[in-house]
Parts: C-alpha cells; structure tokens; sequence
C-alpha cells in the first residue's frame, strides 16, 4: 500500500522513472500476448463468430451502476443523477404519458376575431393557442401570438379571422415515441403538435417545452401558473390536484396502485369509487395507509383531492378486524 499512497502523492514523477521499466516488460511479453490473441482469435472462429465484430465497450446498466456510484459518493449530484436516468427512459416513454390532456386544452375557434386572441393572449401569457372547427376536438391548425403583434395598433385585414393567420397543426398519435418526436419537432422547427387518438380524435397536446421537461424536469418561465399540483398543509395532510400523474403520487406516499384505465389520482379516486363525485358531496374513499377526500369538481372533472396519511394505529386495528 505505501508505493501505491506514494505514486498518488507524485504520479507524473512516478510515471517519468518507470517508463522504461515498463517499456522492457511490455517487449518482453510482446511474443506471448501475440500468441495468446492469436489462440483466443482461433477459438472463436471455430464456433463460428467473428473475433473482429465490433462491441458494445459499455452498456446501459453498467452507465445507470456508475451514476448510482457516484451519487453515492457525492461525486454526481441528484439533479443531475435524475437527468442522466432519465435520459435513458426518455425512448421508452410514449407522448401520452406526458401530454396536456383534451380536456385541459384552452383553444378559440377557427372563425373568432383576431382582436378577441390578442386580448386573451395578453391576460394569459400564452405564445401559442390550438384553433378548432366547430368542435373543440376537432383541432385544425395553432396560432402563434408573434404572428398577431404586426396588427396590434395598425388596421385589422380584410379576413379578420383565426383561419387566415394560423398556422397547420402538426398531428401525432399517442403511442410515439418521445425520443422519436423530439428529433421530429427539432428538425421540423414545430414547438406544439397535436396528439390523436385511434379514432382521430384529438387526446391532448404536447409540446417541446413538454419533452425538454420529461428530461430536465419542470421548466418555470414567466407566464406559467405557479400554483404546485401537490401543496403541504401538515406533516400527514396534503391537497393534490386531480390531473397529477398516478406515478409521481406512489413515488410521493410510497404506496402501489394497481394499473387500470386512468393516469391520474382523479382517475384512480373514481375508480375506487366507482362513479363520479359532485361538488357538494365531498367523497371519502382509503386506500392501504392514505384517505382521499375528494374537495373540488368542475366541468364533471376532479380537481382537487385532500390526501391524509393514516396513523399506523388505524391501520393495524383494521388489519386485526379483517383477521377477526
């Protein structure tokens, strides 16, 4: 151990004195790691592979092992080792899972007046807004509130309608890729695309912003709502909204919930419930150590969910009843 502490405290003096010692021994057994290459080359041949077939150096796991090492070690820091994960799973992550869904789509329609979107995109911030026909589902191009700035002050034109400025909507299914839209949306200059489902009908929208995000994590920009999907009101108490993601509320309370037809704790909670709450009737439904209270509904949506960790005591009282 002492020469090995001693070459760390000076390598390159280290290094410079035994250089040539090491070049004797690298000719020295130059022969023989020529003749074992050669014997190893032979055998491989025989059972039919190429011993010259390029190989993958590192793999996945062995790159998620070094990042958990370093994490360890303090050496990467959680931000930073939640990125690099996160990386690796962007490929594997369908748009649906990270899209605004239908229903959260603010949107004007096709033949609204110009005037009324500059108003609405001065009081709400938004750069970009969906333009439907008819029907809220059925979305045929985006308007980008930049393309509206040349007419503020000035005369209106002669087609004073969403129609003759937005732009075509860019539409993809819900089970691509998000690696693979990525790529598209970069190449293709498209900040917003339109998510469809089997039917042709619209699921929601994604946008880049969006994918910079399932890697990054949540991007805060000026215009954004600050308010938090999941608030602390004490130690075992929270209020969570309705639309936040069914894996990021296991990760939070540690707990399992069984996979079915919902993404969301809204959808998890009518599930346990089996129909929808109204406003007024603040539903109460548990689940292993968690009580859910449902608090808002609007628009025949769950908006708001009161989440109480139960005390281990209750827990186990119940465990003793069912065995009882």
């Amino acid at each position: 151990m002492a020469p090995k502490r001693i070459a760390m405290q000076i390598p390159e003096k280290v290094s410079f004195r035994s250089i040539g010692i090491l070049l004797f021994i690298a000719a020295v057994a130059k022969p023989l790691v020529k003749i074992l290459s050669f014997s190893t080359n032979l055998i491989v041949r025989l059972f039919g592979f190429d011993p010259n077939a390029s190989q993958k150096l590192v793999t996945e796991e062995e790159i998620r092992m070094l990042v958990d090492v370093g994490g360890e070690r303090g050496v990467i820091e959680e931000v930073q080792k939640e990125m690099i994960n996160n990386i690796f799973e962007f490929d594997d992550i369908d748009v649906s899972d990270i899209m605004t869904h239908r229903t959260n789509i603010f949107a004007v329609e096709a033949n609204d007046p110009m005037e009324d979107l500059i108003k609405i995109a001065k009081e709400e911030g938004y750069s970009r807004i969906p333009v439907f026909d008819d029907d809220p589902d059925n979305i045929i191009g985006i308007v980008y509130v930049k393309d509206l700035l040349k007419f503020i002050g000035n005369d209106m034109p002669e087609e004073n309608t969403l129609r003759s400025i937005m732009r075509k909507a860019y539409y993809i299914p819900e089970t691509k890729r998000c690696g693979e839209l990525l790529k598209e949306m970069t190449t293709s200059h498209v900040q917003m695309a339109v998510v469809v489902d089997e039917y042709g009908g619209t699921a929601g929208l994604v946008t880049l912003e969006d994918l910079l995000e399932a890697i990054v994590g949540n991007i805060q920009d000026e215009y954004d709502n600050e308010a938090e999907e999941i608030s602390k009101i004490d130690e075992n108490t929270f209020t969570v909204d309705g639309i936040t993601d069914i894996d990021e509320v296991e990760e939070l309370f540690g707990i399992h919930i069984p996979e079915g037809e919902y993404d969301t704790l809204a959808g998890f909670v009518i599930s346990l419930l089996g129909f929808l709450p109204q406003d007024q009737d603040m539903n109460v439904v548990e689940h292993e150590n968690l009580r859910f209270t449902v608090l808002k509904v609007e628009e025949r949506r769950i908006e708001k969910i009161k989440v109480e960790i139960l005390p281990p005591a209750k827990n186990e009282s119940k465990n003793d009843d069912a065995r009882d």
